[in-house]
């Protein structure tokens, strides 16, 4: 069986509450490491994608040969500046080779990067299969018209994060008088899947916002896939915050 781990996690009940940094982290108890050779692999694995990430903000990398290769993924989320990037993905090699010791199959998302290594080879295949919800446990003053404005909101930005200049990142806001807030949005997948499978995943999870985290009912909602993840708040969350 798969275990999520959710760190630091805060939801607060104020309107103009902000959540504390989370990170998610899977981990398949169904692949255990076979071979310590295996183990060392993931050592170098994730110290070369954790540097390679911190220049470049978005990496793959494999190594070793035969049955002891592995598969590494590295990538910042596209507004923050190379410190936090460099910050957070040294963060998450670190933890996720603490926690997810045992597994040949691990994935971490951080507010500022996600992270994912394997015994296969799972670059540029669309990956859904996973999937964690964070919710805020506010409610709307009104439901209907949230609805409404969290639909017309992530539509927009997925529909711009899949413009190749934009390389699977895109963000924005929108105001509504009828729901009497200010909605912010972010959508990313990894650099690795083609143009159409990032639209594939944002439109699966867009798709899954109501049941996953009961968008009329709560003003805040992560939906995390291996390939690609979607946010909403009522508060500025990403770079700049004013934006």
């Amino acid at each position: 069986m798969a275990l999520f781990r959710i760190i630091l996690l805060l939801f607060l009940s104020s309107c103009t509450a902000v959540l504390a940094d989370v990170t998610v982290e899977y981990c398949s108890d169904n692949l255990t490491i076979p071979t310590t050779q295996m183990s060392a692999n993931i050592d170098s694995l994730l110290a070369e994608v954790a540097s390679a990430t911190s220049k470049n903000r978005f990496s793959i990398a494999t190594y070793g040969k035969g049955n002891d290769t592995v598969y590494g993924l590295g990538q910042c989320r596209g507004d923050v500046n190379s410190t936090d990037c460099s910050s957070c993905i040294q963060d998450a090699a670190q933890s996720i080779r603490t926690n997810c010791q045992n597994q040949t199959d691990a994935r971490l998302w951080a507010e500022n990067c996600v992270l994912r290594f394997a015994a296969i080879n799972f670059f540029g295949k669309l990956d859904t299969n996973e999937v964690e919800r964070i919710f805020n446990i506010d409610h709307p003053q009104h439901p209907s018209a949230f609805k409404k404005v969290v639909a017309a909101l992530m539509s927009k930005i997925s529909s711009e994060a899949i413009v190749p200049a934009n390389n699977g990142f895109a963000k924005g806001k929108i105001t509504s008088i009828p729901a009497n807030v200010t909605l912010y949005g972010l959508a990313q997948c990894t650099m690795d899947i083609s143009r159409n499978f990032c639209k594939e995943c944002l439109n699966l999870a867009i798709g899954n916002i109501p049941k996953l985290c009961k968008d009329v009912k709560t003003v805040g909602c992560r939906v995390l896939y291996s390939s690609c993840y979607v946010r909403y708040e009522i508060y500025p969350f990403y770079y700049p915050l004013d934006a």
